[in-house]
């Protein structure tokens, strides 16, 4: 069998302490993304909405005009 050690010992590696700057643009990068993706979010659905619409529409007429014919 192994005659290995039952704990071992790391060495952890030091704590280097992030400046205040380096953690304010790490904040404001996250903040900016997150309102790109709920701005891009909010314009697809509207896109997605404003065809719906439109598509209802023509659907509308569609149906208005063959009820007219018959």
């Amino acid at each position: 069998m192994n005659d290995l050690p039952r704990s071992v010992k790391l060495q952890h590696p030091p704590i280097r302490s992030r400046s205040s700057s380096a953690q304010a643009g790490r904040k404001v990068a996250i903040y900016f993304l997150a309102a790109l993706i709920v701005s891009t979010m909010t314009m697809w659905f509207g896109f997605l909405g404003w065809g719906f619409i439109a598509m209802s529409q023509g659907l509308l007429d569609f149906a208005r005009d063959f009820w007219m014919h018959f």
